[in-house]
């Protein structure tokens, strides 16, 4: 973007004093003009986007808007040229003056005036307020629990895979994780391993319960080879139904809310929409350029999410597969994408290292804000509205619905990968590239252990018990050991 071949102020740009009115015409022109013309111009109009008129620089580029009214975290101009979010501009040099800063962020703060004739609009700021869940209410009886589903792990290996998939029920205290194989089941509140299903098609890439938390969606399968999606009973880990004949692992996969319609995606760029009661392909969309990494039907069914490697976002009507909104902001990939719980507004984190959340009437962006430098890999709402997200900084963190940060959790030695709420909030689960697993508090960010992707047999747990057994027998009888030589030496004083 935003190109400079000097790094001077402007000789013609007015100052900006406090009470003055801080102007595109009068300021912010002048500092465009010296750092951005030669690259974001009506004539060479790099990325789409030309700064050279007021106009113009309203439009914003092929990505979509800069420059937001009044709100400098959602304006990408700001996020690039104050170096808060890559690529850092102008490109190969030093920060601008932070007094030409202080010029553009009045600027935005203020208005985004033309001139001196201009006035503040007053338009109707977006409501990021939630609505009611529209994804239904808790479902009667008991949440869905497994109830004598097998322990025995599928594969054992030494040392974990990279976390490729976390799930959270959406109303019990359960956790899914993907593992080479298998999808193992924890308990979210004693970390408990409470079973493991078995995925023989290869690696799960994807894990999803559905709305109503009474079954698990697993997709992956085999790089260069094969891919499939599965659903299975929560309560039994009985496998339902198997779709999908991919020619390459599926990446991206989600089931609607009423179980009938599963989509997925992947490398061969294409999101098939499969039927679940006769396996039948409903429909194909193939809009996308690149791979796809992420699919998400909205709680209440209506629509459908995809992202793509090459930050193509799109929303679709479930039913028909019609396009429904083109969402251009990203400047990288689509890692992931979340669902607000009542429908109304679309999360998306990418490899640019934002998040962002759309309204889904015109399909704007309404907030967007840097959230982990060098990328954001995924990201996941909770019931009651805030935001968890994992990235390339090796962190986990957490924002309100705002995108305002609450707190980040650390301590992987590598890039962070997923992260879930559990379903009550009051717990965040993260894993990393080297298959490490975390879960915290999330009021406190207090650790609360780790889990395993790659549990041990069962054979490996009763040893492992036994020996514990054994060191603690050992113990027991050093300690009573030492109590009675204490006492003898007590007895020998007192003599």
């Amino acid at each position: 973007m935003f190109a400079v071949d000097v790094v001077v102020y402007a000789e013609d740009a007015k100052p900006a004093d406090q009470t003055e009115k801080i102007t595109y015409d009068d300021h912010v022109r002048p500092i465009l003009r010296e750092h951005c013309f030669s690259c974001h111009n009506q004539n060479q109009a790099k990325g789409g986007l030309a700064v050279d008129t007021f106009g113009k620089l309203m439009e914003g580029g092929s990505s979509g808007e800069v420059v937001f009214d009044g709100d400098l975290e959602s304006s990408r101009l700001w996020a690039l040229v104050s170096h808060a979010e890559e690529p850092y501009m102008p490109p190969n040099q030093d920060r601008i003056a932070d007094a030409k800063l202080e010029v553009l962020r009045k600027w935005i703060e203020g208005g985004l005036l033309e001139n001196q004739g201009s006035k503040v609009s007053k338009k109707k700021r977006t409501n990021l307020a939630m609505a009611a869940p529209s994804g239904g209410a808790k479902p009667e009886g008991p949440a869905a629990m497994p109830e004598g589903v097998w322990k025995q792990p599928v594969v054992y290996t030494e040392r974990p895979g990279a976390v490729t998939a976390i799930a959270s029920s959406p109303w019990a205290p359960l956790v899914a994780l993907a593992g080479q194989k298998q999808i193992s089941l924890y308990h979210s509140e004693t970390n408990e391993l409470l079973g493991v299903m078995p995925f023989p098609e290869g690696i799960p890439y994807v894990l999803k319960f559905s709305r109503n938390g009474e079954l698990l969606l697993a997709a992956g399968g085999r790089g260069g080879h094969s891919g499939y999606a599965a659903l299975y009973d929560v309560r039994t880990g009985q496998r339902l139904v198997r779709v999908g004949d991919e020619l390459d692992a599926v990446l991206a996969a989600d089931v609607n809310d009423t179980h009938t319609m599963i989509a997925i995606g992947g490398p061969l760029r294409i999101v098939r929409v499969y039927s679940t009661e006769t396996g039948e392909l409903l429909h194909e969309i193939k809009k996308h350029t690149d791979w796809i990494y992420t699919v998400e039907f909205s709680p209440d069914g209506v629509l459908l999410a995809t992202g793509d490697r090459a930050n193509g976002l799109f929303v679709w009507e479930a039913e028909t597969a019609r396009e429904y909104l083109d969402l251009r902001g990203h400047t990288d990939a689509v890692c992931d994408v979340s669902w607000r719980p009542d429908s109304n507004v679309l999360a998306s984190a990418s490899k640019d290292g934002s998040v962002k959340l759309w309204e889904m009437v015109e399909g704007k962006q309404i907030k967007s804000w840097g959230a982990h430098g060098g990328g954001a890999n995924s990201v996941a709402y909770t019931q009651d509205g805030r935001i968890v997200t994992a990235g390339e900084d090796k962190t986990v963190k957490t924002w309100d619905g705002n995108g305002a940060a609450q707190r980040t959790f650390g301590g992987f030695a590598e890039p962070a990968m997923k992260a879930v709420f559990s379903h009550d909030g009051k717990r965040v689960i993260g894993g990393d590239w080297l298959g490490q697993v975390r879960v915290w508090q999330s009021e406190d960010g207090a650790e609360l252990g780790g889990l395993a992707a790659n549990p041990p047999t069962l054979k490996m747990h009763a040893e492992s018990t036994a020996a514990a057994a054994t060191a603690a027998v050992a113990a027991a009888e050093k300690a009573r050991a030492d109590l009675a030589a204490a006492e003898n030496v007590a007895k020998q004083k007192q003599a």
